[in-house]
């Protein structure tokens, strides 16, 4: 049984930024959608395919 990402492409990508609430929860914020209004501050998840998605320094593509 394979293992997916928890936020899908999301989790190997640079642009996102984890982000913790007071409740306990964890969101995945797509720093892109800072200059890029097109992309979704807070992507449903998970997410499969992006075209702004950029690797992480040592992750494979």
């Amino acid at each position: 049984m394979a293992t997916h990402p928890r936020f899908g492409l999301c989790d190997s990508c640079v642009h996102q930024q984890l982000v913790h609430n007071t409740r306990g929860s964890t969101f995945s914020l797509c720093r892109r959608s800072r200059e890029q209004p097109e992309y979704p501050r807070y992507p449903r998840v998970p997410v499969l395919e992006c075209a702004g998605w950029e690797p992480r320094k040592g992750e494979r593509t």
